[in-house]
């Protein structure tokens, strides 16, 4: 394993990112076996040549994406592939229809800068009234019409249409952009019945069913950056995970 050195910079990306990554990539390539103890920080840190508190960061996300987990008194451990693989703490559209063999889409219908409702100010824990940006997209999976996704993101600069279109993901252009990364959601789902605008965009009848997601996007830091009203058609299907570690999140 190659060392990473604390003074690279790397287009701005934080150096425990990368030594997560570094990690991720010889966790998948099957370097490691199967709930097998990773070294210890002391150890990852000199191998790395990244500083303790460096690689803390970096398995702290690590086990919050569902690669790693620790067991009090004992260590850090490898989780199984089948855990991994449903361990996705926050997953994009776009990486989620990709890992099962779909290809993902997007029809961008706006992104434009509008001044917060009280509402989204609330959930986003901003003022009222400043600028936020609305993403409108339809979602298609493998060229079918499945979705539509409303967005309204608390950034620190501003996003186009062309940038959208040229990243594909929402989430990995905010990553690269600004350095904040989709950890966790809360979210709500429930049932309702398609409005006219839905049955314009999902080509579906007025009244159909339509799965409706609410969510609150959290930042590594669990600040709130997006609420996303997402309407899905009946037959869309997603996996989520219901994750408690330490205190019991509803």
């Amino acid at each position: 394993m190659n060392g990473v050195v604390e003074g690279d910079d790397n287009g701005g990306e934080a150096l425990y990112r990368r030594v997560a990554a570094r990690l991720r990539r010889e966790i998948e390539s099957g370097a490691f076996e199967a709930n097998s103890m990773l070294a210890s920080e002391r150890d990852l840190s000199v191998k790395l040549g990244a500083s303790r508190e460096t690689v803390r960061k970096a398995l702290r996300l690590l086990d919050r994406e569902g690669a790693i987990y620790s067991e009090q008194g004992r260590g850090t451990f490898v989780a199984p592939p089948a855990v991994r693989a449903m361990a996705r703490v926050l997953d994009g559209f776009t990486s989620d229809a990709r890992r099962r063999g779909d290809e993902p889409g997007q029809i961008i219908l706006a992104v434009e800068d509008v001044p917060a409702s009280i509402a989204i100010a609330g959930v986003l824990e901003i003022e009222p009234r400043r600028p936020v940006t609305r993403v409108k997209r339809i979602r298609t999976l493998n060229g079918q019409r499945i979705g539509t996704q409303e967005s309204f993101l608390a950034l620190p600069g501003t996003l186009s249409a062309d940038d959208l279109q040229a990243a594909g993901s929402l989430y990995a252009l905010i990553d690269a952009r600004f350095s904040i990364s989709a950890t966790e959601g809360l979210e709500n789902v429930g049932a309702a019945a398609a409005n006219a605008d839905d049955a314009a965009l999902l080509g579906i009848p007025v009244g159909a069913p339509v799965l409706v997601c609410e969510r609150v996007t959290l930042s590594e830091r669990r600040q709130p950056f997006e609420y996303c009203e997402m309407r899905y058609v009946s037959s869309y299907r997603y996996t989520a995970r219901i994750n408690r570690s330490g205190q019991a999140r509803s």
